[in-house]
């Protein structure tokens, strides 16, 4: 086989290995696969694009940001001990305003 051709035959199965790749992707949807995404919190815009509701804060990523926010500020106030008492509430708080607009963002999305 000449170089030329050597080139040609990869080129054309590099082809058919990424057709073979992508090809699944290109399955339609059915009737329960939309089924589907509406019951888990999907919807579609106007233009007929698919969304997820999901995301926002809930009481972990509260907690987390609540009490790194409570630790900084307890350091600045109080030292070491300061900052271990400010994380602690402030990762309560944030626990309990997470776990608040959670349950508003799945009351507004239920009605």
């Amino acid at each position: 086989m000449t170089r030329i051709g050597a080139k040609i035959s990869g080129l054309v199965l590099g082809g058919a290995m990424a057709l073979g790749a992508v090809a699944p992707l290109a399955i339609t949807h059915t009737a329960a696969a939309e089924q589907y995404r509406r019951a888990n919190g999907d919807y579609r815009d106007n233009r007929g694009h698919w969304h997820h509701r999901s995301g926002g804060i809930g009481p972990g990523k509260g907690a987390l940001i609540g009490g790194a926010a409570g630790a900084g500020v307890g350091a600045l106030v109080g030292g070491g001990k300061g900052a271990l008492i400010g994380g602690a509430v402030g990762a309560g708080g944030g626990a309990i305003a997470g776990k608040a607009n959670q349950n508003h963002r799945d009351n507004e999305y239920r009605h």
